[in-house]
């Protein structure tokens, strides 16, 4: 990297971090690779920084100054093999700049980091409901059956339900669950199924204030009570027959 790189890095990073959304625009311009430019030393681009720190405004503004006869090169993944529809995966605020990202580039919605995790995957991980739901409907749309095995499965053998266990978020639990019932049965390269996981996994500590530990207590109930039920009901009917 030379001197002008780093000085172009160093505007660019300083702009994000300020929200200085105009200036990341002005500098983006001036450059031959524009938004695609990469800022970090993981090789991240413009975009890919913009959707981690959820500006889905700048990231639809920065789509747009990509030509469409260069939107392949928006399937760019970082030294992780991360994409920028993984970046989207990490909040619910970029929804929109990912539909766009998607319809620039349709075939980010099946690339996988190095850890083996598509777009949706990252987002079960991170437990955003939003853009899981958004992900989920679009890989539903056009996969099926054991062409969803990539989309579902990590390369250590975790699941989508393994790993939205282990964020906590236990409506996406449930979701997973119904939708995907096989994934009940699947275990991890520790052995584990999800249902054993989750019996692992020490709950929160109910917040202090007596009125949100009601809300709390009812969401749990409301959450986990379902997930529990449904999945001992597919495990007993499945050992039944």
């Amino acid at each position: 990297m030379d001197t002008e790189d780093m000085k172009i890095n160093s505007q660019l990073y300083e702009a994000l971090m300020q929200k200085d959304d105009d200036k990341v625009l002005d500098i983006c311009a001036s450059i031959p690779k524009g938004p695609l430019h990469t800022v970090t030393i993981h090789e991240d681009t413009v975009i890919h920084i913009a959707t981690y720190h959820k500006k889905n405004d700048l990231v639809l503004q920065l789509l747009n100054m990509v030509p469409l006869s260069d939107s392949h090169k928006l399937t760019w993944q970082n030294n992780g093999g991360s994409t920028i529809l993984h970046e989207a995966g990490t909040n619910n605020r970029t929804v929109v700049a990912a539909a766009e990202m998607l319809r620039r580039a349709p075939m980010l919605l099946s690339m996988a980091n190095k850890q083996g995790e598509t777009a949706l995957f990252y987002a079960a991980r991170h437990g955003k409901t939003k853009i899981f739901k958004f992900l989920h409907d679009q890989v539903t749309k056009t996969n099926q059956g054991p062409d969803l095995k990539t989309f579902l499965l990590r390369d250590d053998r975790s699941t989508i339900l393994h790993l939205a266990i282990l964020s906590r978020n236990y409506w996406m639990c449930h979701e997973i669950a119904v939708k995907h019932k096989h994934l009940i049965h699947e275990k991890d390269e520790d052995g584990m199924t999800p249902l054993q996981l989750l019996s692992c996994r020490p709950l929160e500590p109910p917040p202090d204030n007596f009125f949100v530990r009601i809300i709390y207590n009812c969401m749990m109930i409301l959450t986990i009570y379902p997930l529990l039920c449904y999945s001992y009901a597919v495990v007993k009917k499945t050992n039944k027959f």
